[in-house]
């Protein structure tokens, strides 16, 4: 049975959903963050039966401060061994219908990046993306190329190669072609050691997306407005502080005029304080309404680093400087691991690293936690440097541990 709407996002996704005659309860599938989850739950289905994929539309292209503007994913729905499909946005809003089309043909494409900005580093990242492309589709319902799974890797035949796995149970799936757009199609990877778990409900699943924007990894958090979230309660809150500064400055005035210098030096230092606050918070207001993305980001990684709460421009753009809310960067090779540990009654979704833990975003359901902790491992892994050499932090953390087992193992001794 259907998921019980709690957001507006919860009630679009289940508008959107219920036009393509699917329910929030259903299994999703999204290659794009679990290629093997979905392949095995694709060879799990008997013959015509449907099946519902989130997909991504394409990008424009990024600037010299930041990616490209985000895109919403969407919801394609098909039958196992059939071409025709209904496509509907993420979110469908009150008359709004889904689109129909047929899939022509999936097609493997490859570009090279840098590895990381370290000048030494002659390494090449591959970007090998699986889009299906469309016919028939009406005519500005729906892009014609959306974006169904992707791999990254340093070595191109092996990006390539993963793509071509990911895409091999799409392309039987929906009865296509599955084609390099440039040279031939290399034999698929061998499956994963350790494959993903099962796959979420779509209810769950609509709320996160990661996928590549220009060449960094992002996480996107659907039902958040970002910046626009906090508007109007900044735009009071710095009013009020303005409003208490303007009281401030009228009796550093007065205590000026009646000549004490005491109370003049403290209101005025007063005054300065909460002016500067107060348009600190009407400035941040005035950015966030200007803001028109749907969604916030909450992690990138990318060119052997990770920023968690990243700066976006007001497109929803992530920024491409190696800082965030939070900080600077942080490498790849600091990181300790990714975990899910509880937060009272919520689950976190915390990155470890030589920093110390941060959380990505909290949740109160231990399997989406669960889901998007193996993502972000997935992630921060295939856009690390290979063999890098470690860090002075992570040198002098090896060295206090090995330090300390020593001192631990001459306690044993002298027993």
């Amino acid at each position: 049975m259907p998921l019980h709407p709690r957001t507006e996002l919860d009630a679009d996704v289940s508008r959107a959903l219920s036009a393509l005659g699917a329910e929030t309860s259903e299994p999703a599938l999204d290659a794009l963050v679990a290629p093997s989850a979905a392949a095995a739950a694709l060879d799990r289905l008997p013959p015509s039966a449907p099946f519902l994929l989130r997909a991504a539309p394409p990008l424009g292209s990024a600037s010299s401060r930041h990616g490209p503007e985000p895109e919403a994913p969407v919801w394609i729905r098909g039958t196992l061994g059939g071409a025709d499909v209904r496509i509907a946005p993420l979110r469908l809003a009150e008359g709004e219908r889904p689109s129909a089309g047929r899939v022509a043909r999936l097609v493997v494409t490859a570009e090279g990046r840098p590895c990381c900005d370290a000048s030494s580093c002659t390494n090449r990242r591959t970007l090998a993306a699986v889009w299906v492309e469309l016919e028939g589709a009406d005519k500005g319902a729906a892009p014609r190329r959306l974006l169904v799974a992707a791999a990254v890797d340093l070595d191109e035949q092996r990006a390539r190669s993963r793509a071509v796995r990911a895409a091999t149970p799409l392309a039987r799936a929906f009865a296509a072609p599955l084609e390099a757009a440039e040279g031939a199609l290399p034999p698929p990877a061998a499956p994963d050691a350790q494959p993903e778990g099962p796959v979420l409900p779509a209810g769950k699943l609509a709320r996160f997306a990661l996928r590549l924007e220009g060449e960094r990894l992002v996480l996107r958090d659907h039902e958040s407005r970002g910046p626009r979230t906090n508007a109007r309660r900044d735009t009071l809150l710095g009013s009020i502080l303005l409003a208490v500064a303007l009281a401030l400055w009228i009796q550093a005035a007065r205590a000026f005029r009646a000549g004490d210098r005491n109370l003049t030096i403290g209101f005025s230092a007063a005054a300065s304080l909460v002016t500067l606050t107060g348009y600190a918070f009407v400035s941040v207001a005035r950015f966030g309404a200007r803001y028109h993305a749907l969604s916030a980001p909450l992690f990138w990684a990318g060119r052997d680093r990770f920023v968690i709460a990243p700066w976006v421009s007001r497109t929803g753009a992530v920024d491409l400087l190696p800082e965030g809310r939070l900080g600077a960067a942080i490498a790849m090779e600091e990181v300790r691991g990714v975990a899910t540990p509880r937060r009272g009654e919520l689950v976190a979704v915390e990155i470890d690293s030589d920093h110390g833990p941060m959380d990505v975003f909290l949740t109160d359901d231990a399997a989406l936690a669960s889901f998007w902790a193996a993502a972000l491992r997935r992630a921060l892994g295939e856009m690390a440097h290979p063999g890098t050499r470690a860090s002075a932090r992570k040198r002098a953390r090896e060295r206090a541990a090995g330090e300390a087992a020593s001192a631990v193992a001459m306690k044993e001794v002298t027993r």
